[in-house]
């Protein structure tokens, strides 16, 4: 089957805002691109980004940034909740 012209224009639109939105990242996280972009491949925010309903390509890098910062926020929130607190009695 071969991929039609508009499907090859939105995996190029996708993968330019992978690429602008781990640029951030790394700044923001002040960690290397390189440590940064195979985190983002895994998440859920890049497998939301790649489903094409989602239409999140469209909203840009920076609203990719927000969501991703928002998924690692609940993933350390989550964390904390799961270490046992220390009991005083």
């Amino acid at each position: 089957m071969a991929v039609t012209a508009p499907v090859e224009k939105e995996n190029a639109a996708i993968d330019m805002n992978i690429q602008m939105a781990v640029d951030d990242l790394s700044e923001i996280l002040h960690k290397p691109v390189e440590e940064v972009l195979p985190q983002f491949l895994q998440s859920r925010t890049c497998a939301t980004l790649y489903n094409r309903a989602s239409k999140l390509w469209w909203d840009g890098p920076s609203a990719i940034v927000d969501l991703y910062l928002e998924e690692l926020a609940s993933a350390q929130e989550k964390t904390a909740a799961d270490v046992p607190q220390r009991s005083y009695d």
